[in-house]
């Protein structure tokens, strides 16, 4: 029955209520939608980090071995060095025993930039395989970019090789392995034995001299391959 002129069917009317549900559910329909999209970008990015954890993985297994060397405190005993003009050849040295210290001219470094001996002694350990028996160990020096000194153990204990250059990439590479470092942190870039750049050692300067304690070289002993 058709309601008549100037009167309000109430079956066409919506009340309080049913005006207050469908808001209700407008919102919770709007909060479905908003939290399905959420969801969804969560889930993208979970898929993405998972992805890139799994690629830094497998990618020749390099990325797992990248890891900073340990800490050691450096001395400042030159002006800042650029090695992005030519590669440096390591060149060997003379060094002395002086009561408890293995010692070299500093100016032999700071001529040559990267520098290398091989220190003798009954007291070393012969385990090391590279050395054939023979009691002795390679030692290198090096001065980084920032003018600073490294002293460390010239070996790579995975392809056994005891010498190293410096490139215009600002990389110490190994002779053997062409395995690359960063030359300021030695944190590794690239190559076969990343996780075996020269073992640094802390050192002190005086006199002219660079002092190495005799009984850190002495104890050294190679690196556990990873």
């Amino acid at each position: 029955m058709k309601a008549r002129a100037g009167f309000f069917d109430g079956r066409n009317m919506a009340t309080p209520e049913d005006r207050l549900q469908k808001k209700r559910e407008k919102v919770t329909k709007e909060k479905a939608r908003v939290s399905s999209t959420s969801i969804l970008i969560v889930l993208i990015l979970g898929a993405m980090i998972g992805g890139g954890v799994f690629l830094s993985q497998s990618d020749g297994g390099e990325a797992s071995q990248v890891k900073r060397p340990k800490s050691v405190e450096r001395i400042a005993v030159t002006d800042r060095v650029d090695y992005t003009q030519k590669r440096v050849d390591m060149k060997t040295v003379d060094y002395k025993v002086i009561g408890d210290s293995v010692t070299f001219s500093l100016e032999d470094i700071k001529e040559h930039k990267l520098i290398r001996f091989e220190y003798k002694s009954p007291k070393l350990n012969v385990k090391q395989r590279n050395f054939a028996g023979k009691q002795e160990l390679p030692v290198m020096a090096l001065i980084d970019p920032k003018g600073k000194l490294m002293v460390g153990v010239s070996y790579c204990e995975p392809c056994r090789s005891t010498s190293f250059h410096t490139e215009k990439d600002l990389s110490l590479t190994c002779n053997i392995c062409n395995t690359k470092w960063d030359i300021e942190t030695l944190v590794a870039w690239s190559g076969a034995c990343m996780p075996f750049p020269p073992d640094e050692i802390k050192v002190r300067v005086e006199d002219g001299k660079v002092w190495i304690p005799k009984k850190v070289l002495e104890d050294w002993e190679p690196r556990e391959e990873a």
